[in-house]
């Protein structure tokens, strides 16, 4: 799930994105709160820090909590330097964090890693 209330940063991360995962692009946290309340569970959530809704983002991250997602959480802003980043995202078992703008590749790489598919990733392509 993309939570981004931004259409060309939404782009940005569905081209990144697209070819190797089902998106589901909102308009920001209330959109996403309305898709999963109709049933939506998202295997990952990418919420765009830089947008208007940013002090709803704690509240946010706690009902996911509550609803027992269970997938990562990847959040994204231009506030992160790439070393905080990396830092933050390898102190935790369900946040991680991207610098924006990210390097191309750099959000698949870590929607693959989070999600446990860049071992498989290496297995397939090695047959």
């Amino acid at each position: 799930m993309l939570v981004s209330e931004e259409p060309l940063f939404r782009l940005a991360m569905g081209r990144e994105l697209a070819s190797d995962f089902e998106l589901v692009p909102t308009l920001g946290i209330a959109s996403a709160d309305r898709r999963m309340d109709l049933g939506v569970v998202p295997e990952a959530v990418i919420v765009d820090l830089d947008s208007v809704e940013r002090a709803a983002v704690p509240a946010f991250l706690a009902r996911l909590v509550e609803r027992d997602l269970a997938g990562p959480r990847i959040l994204v802003s231009s506030y992160f330097r790439p070393e905080v980043a990396a830092a933050y995202s390898a102190s935790s078992l369900t946040h991680f964090a991207l610098s924006r703008p990210w390097r191309p590749g750099a959000l698949r790489s870590l929607v693959e890693s989070v999600m446990g598919l860049s071992g498989l990733r290496a297995m397939t392509a090695g047959r």
